[in-house]
């Protein structure tokens, strides 16, 4: 639904620490490794890594024209990837399917997203299936015209130093 800002927040379900963003179907490598602690993937999908295990997460969702500005320093951590957006149609979705996709309108071509995250370590620390959401995220999504390495913009969090160690 969308809000003041005109952003989509989501109830994204979570399943063994992770959901999917996905622009193109395949997937080369199944486990590529995290250099940042908050994604793995390759150029047509990332997997999202999360404190909480199982249950929901509020995905807020902004599109944007161009890079936004600087990251809010409430977000624990922020990091950026490219995706191969061909069909202009990214999906959210949890690892083992249940719920459909949410489909996300985007310029075809490349596009960078940048994900800001808050309570990963909160989360984590709770041993029980989730029936609130703990954790909070924010995607940001622009056109790139071609593709850019990850990169941390903010943080690490602490969940982030423990999985890149």
């Amino acid at each position: 639904m969308p809000d003041k800002h005109d952003d989509v927040v989501l109830a994204v379900t979570v399943r063994d620490g992770q959901y999917h963003i996905r622009s193109l179907p395949g997937i080369d490598d199944m486990w590529p490794g995290s250099r940042d602690g908050l994604f793995v993937g390759e150029d047509n999908w990332v997997a999202v890594l999360c404190g909480t295990q199982w249950g929901p997460l509020d995905l807020r969702v902004r599109k944007h024209d161009a890079p936004p500005g600087g990251v809010d320093q409430d977000w624990d951590m922020a990091a950026e990837w490219s995706l191969d957006c061909t069909d202009g149609i990214l999906n959210t979705q949890n690892l083992y399917g249940g719920n459909p996709p949410h489909a996300i309108d985007v310029p075809p071509g490349w596009g960078r997203l940048r994900l800001s995250v808050r309570g990963r370590q909160v989360a984590q620390e709770v041993t029980e299936p989730l029936d609130v959401a703990v954790e909070n995220h924010l995607l940001e999504l622009w056109p790139e015209p071609e593709r850019h390495d990850p990169a941390v913009v903010h943080g690490p969090d602490s969940m982030a130093r423990f999985l890149r160690s």
